[in-house]
């Protein structure tokens, strides 16, 4: 880590980001939400918002505690304010979701208020993380493609959760006056927050993970910035297109986005193959199920976007990129940092005066394997399902999804908490007897 200390709070990030991904999930399983139904619905949106807020976007803010200070060499700005994000934006997302359960088709408790309170705190942590990030961040200018990659993905971030503070004012104080938001900024909350802020943020992050992690270049040429440039542009034409309706915004910021995720699927294609590690662990052999996700999902929805499959299968494409793509991607990469941030905190100190563990001695990937492989079959055939509109199927496949993530989990947890072995103590040495002299007679 080259003399940068290991942050405080990025492992505690994880944690509410693991929790909230299984809380969803469950959700999900036991059909209490239900993508099927109506997506306003209390329970939909509280599943919705674990998975977004909760999970990818603490799992993404966690990262970025660590993986900036790495990337520019330099520590992060405050410790303290990584401590207050947390705080604040956990106890925010907890308002939040008691305000979509007192919605209809949610518990039916009249705290509608906690919605407007819980959005303020929200975007009151993340104005703090951009400040505390972005301050690292300028430091380090000029910016490498992975800089860019990531600030570009936290402005989209403030703006995602400005977006959603106003729908959360709209819910809680119903009035014709929120109509044109409603109409307007629901597209720029979901391409903001799935494209702008997770999308391009996880892109910057894989980069340089997926480099260190191969042993691959970590210079790849122009290759980075025309994917960087063209996706940016691409989701801020998109983030624009509602508002600005007579322009031709939408259609060219598609192809922008599209060619911009291409070319970063095709350069990540071309550092697996330039890698020096050639037998990869299990981290960096599951992330390439997740580029595989991500470049289904941008098929699937061109796809939908020149009408060549119907509408509705719009949340089956969404379900996928967060699953697939975002899910499996996080869930890969934590699986080398949480077992490298704790490898750090026990042997970082102990390193050349006696001998120590390997990072990967840590886990016991035989064993966690199947665990990721079951994710990403559920994660596809519960898109699937979804896509047939086939409830029983699509909660069989949460279910699983459910398992496979809280065996993932067990095996994080197992790596914080190690089993140890019992020690029973060898059973004593049987006296030694002398032999005894023989008298002479």
């Amino acid at each position: 880590m080259h003399g940068v200390k290991v942050s405080r709070w990025s492992l505690s990030y994880f944690a509410v980001a693991v929790v909230s991904l299984l809380l969803a999930e469950l959700l999900l399983a036991l059909g209490i939400a239900d993508p099927l139904g109506a997506l306003t619905g209390g329970w939909t949106l509280t599943a919705v918002h674990l998975t977004t807020l909760g999970w990818a976007t603490w799992l993404m803010l966690g990262a970025l505690q660590q993986f900036v200070p790495v990337l520019i060499q330099q520590e992060l700005a405050s410790q303290t304010a990584a401590g207050v994000t947390l705080a604040a934006g956990t106890l925010g997302l907890a308002a939040l979701l008691a305000g979509f359960l007192s919605l209809p088709g949610g518990i039916g408790w009249p705290l509608t208020w906690a919605l407007p309170w819980g959005g303020t705190l929200v975007v009151l942590a993340a104005l703090v993380a951009l400040i505390n990030l972005g301050i690292t961040l300028f430091r380090a200018r000029p910016w490498t493609a992975s800089m860019s990659f990531i600030a570009t993905g936290l402005g989209f971030f403030l703006l995602t959760i400005l977006l959603g503070l106003t729908f959360a004012l709209a819910l809680a104080s119903p009035g014709e006056a929120w109509a044109p938001v409603l109409e307007h900024g629901l597209a720029g909350h979901l391409w903001g927050g799935l494209v702008g802020w997770l999308t391009l943020t996880a892109m910057g992050v894989a980069y340089k993970l997926l480099a260190m992690f191969t042993l691959a270049p970590e210079e790849r040429g122009w290759w980075p910035w025309v994917a960087y440039t063209l996706t940016a542009a691409g989701v801020t034409a998109l983030w624009l297109s509602p508002w600005l309706p007579g322009w031709p915004l939408a259609l060219g910021g598609w192809v922008a986005g599209t060619l911009g995720i291409a070319t970063f699927l095709v350069d990540l294609i071309r550092l697996y193959a330039q890698r020096k590690r050639r037998s990869l662990e299990l981290n960096a052999r599951m992330a390439r199920f997740a580029l595989a996700a991500l470049g289904l999902a941008v098929l699937s929805a061109v796809a939908l976007r020149l009408r060549l499959l119907p509408p509705t299968l719009w949340p089956a494409v969404i379900f996928y990129w967060l699953y697939g793509w975002i899910g499996g991607l996080g869930l890969s990469q934590l699986y080398k940092i949480v077992p490298f941030l704790t490898w750090i905190e026990r042997y970082g100190k102990k390193l050349g005066r006696t001998a120590v563990p390997r990072v990967q001695d840590l886990v016991r990937e035989s064993r966690d394997e199947p665990a990721f492989w079951a994710y990403a079959a559920a994660a596809l055939a519960a898109s699937l399902a979804l896509a047939a509109q086939a409830g029983l199927a699509f909660r069989l496949a949460a279910a699983l999804l459910f398992l496979a993530t809280l065996d993932i989990a067990r095996g994080l947890l197992r790596v914080r908490i190690p089993v140890r072995a019992s020690k029973t103590p060898p059973p004593p040495a049987e006296p030694k007897t002398l032999p005894r002299r023989r008298t002479q007679p």
